[in-house]
């Protein structure tokens, strides 16, 4: 075997509350994290030469600097292996968009180069390095629907959604969350959630009904900032979605049905000028590996 094909979805947040920030800088978070069916594609090919990343899409780096790349350069380095990789990312995630795709494709080379390069790590390890690598990775190891803290790497598995038709709206206008979070004015003392997790839990098993409790915080700054953004919100909340929402720092929103046929007249009632418009259902794992 040297080669693996991995197929790796999108994330939407369905509550995300920004809690405090920390003495370390970041902001502790809780969030639910849902995998939806909205893919890049990758394929991995081991060689004895360097790790060597190629991707059409302009938005997506092929140096050092992709997370692609780290996640093959940290895998080497603590296991000590010599093999190389090429990476090939087929990009259809939309770059810096709050879906999460970079942290997908890097937890996708984790994967994929722990059977590859014939490692023996365990989930465990494995997760440590997800980690490091940044906040969403290590959702991406398992996917599903599961319950993040800390900065989201804390992770705690929910009942999973299995029903909805989502309908995610991504404008060609990328928002870093680190400038998000930044924009927060936490104060001095901790903000009262205005739900908590324990009362969003016990309605996943009916998701998505219209009393859907969660909210993202991070749309109180990047609406204001970002008026196209704030735009495309209003007018899918104007299909009547069970729900709709900003997804991690934006820049997509997205929405809700419980049926086919209003996802389909709502996409088809929608106007989304430049933004793309992408459909999909929630997805109960991860990353997929498939040998070739």
């Amino acid at each position: 075997m040297k080669t693996i094909e991995a197929r790796t979805p999108a994330k939407v947040n369905l509550h995300l509350e920004v809690l405090y920030q920390r003495e370390d800088g970041y902001h502790e978070i809780e969030t639910i994290f849902q995998a939806i069916g909205i893919y890049d594609c990758l394929q991995l090919r081991r060689t004895k030469g360097p790790i060597h990343i190629t991707c059409e899409h302009p938005d997506v780096p092929e140096d050092r600097t992709n997370l692609c790349h780290r996640a093959a350069k940290l895998l080497r380095a603590r296991t000590g292996v010599d093999y190389g990789v090429d990476i090939h990312i087929d990009k259809q995630i939309p770059v810096a968009a709050g879906l999460g795709g970079g942290s997908s494709d890097a937890a996708a080379t984790l994967l994929a180069l722990r059977k590859l390069w014939q490692l023996d790590l365990d989930d465990e390890h494995l997760h440590e390095m997800a980690a490091i690598l940044g906040a969403d990775v290590p959702f991406f190891l398992k996917g599903g629907t599961q319950l993040g803290r800390g900065i989201g790497d804390e992770l705690s598995p929910l009942p999973a959604v299995q029903s909805g038709h989502f309908l995610v709206v991504s404008p060609p206008v990328q928002i870093r969350a680190a400038w998000a979070y930044a924009q927060l004015r936490m104060g001095l003392t901790q903000e009262t959630a205005k739900i908590t997790l324990r009362h969003i839990k016990p309605v996943l098993s009916r998701f998505p009904e219209r009393q859907w409790p969660g909210f993202n915080r991070l749309g109180d700054v990047v609406f204001p900032a970002h008026p196209l953004v704030h735009r495309l919100y209003l007018d899918l909340l104007d299909t009547d979605p069970a729900l709709a929402m900003l997804s991690g720092s934006g820049s997509s929103v997205y929405a809700v049905y419980n049926t086919e046929a209003e996802v389909m007249h709502a996409r088809e009632s929608l106007d989304p000028g430049p933004a793309s418009v992408w459909l999909g259902g929630p997805v109960s794992g991860g990353v997929v590996l498939r040998d070739r």
